[in-house]
């Protein structure tokens, strides 16, 4: 269930703030561990440290478009919703965002 929420909420930022349009089945999602390199680089972006001992998970998200870009994105979860995502194009880190 969680997957599919994640999924959904990369699809919905691709769509809603990169004006990127995927179709789902084009969208590949994995798995994590929390303490995965590109999200420990970044960890030093959340304000509230204690967050973390909320993240039940994490995952990575990617999307090849049309015009040739790599989109990746990757999201630390809580029970309720994401708590941090961290967006890459080209392997280029375009955005992060850090929720309570």
């Amino acid at each position: 269930m969680e997957e599919i929420f994640v999924k959904e909420w990369f699809t919905k930022q691709l769509r809603q703030v990169f004006h990127v349009y995927p179709q789902a089945s084009n969208v590949e999602i994995n798995v994590i561990d929390l303490k995965h390199p590109d999200l420990e680089r970044y960890m030093h972006l959340m304000e509230n440290k204690w967050n973390l001992k909320l993240a039940t998970s994490a995952y990575s998200c990617a999307h090849d478009d049309i015009r040739g870009n790599h989109w990746e994105a990757y999201f630390i979860c809580k029970e309720t919703g994401v708590l941090f995502e961290l967006w890459k194009k080209n392997d280029e880190v375009i955005a992060y965002e850090t929720y309570k």
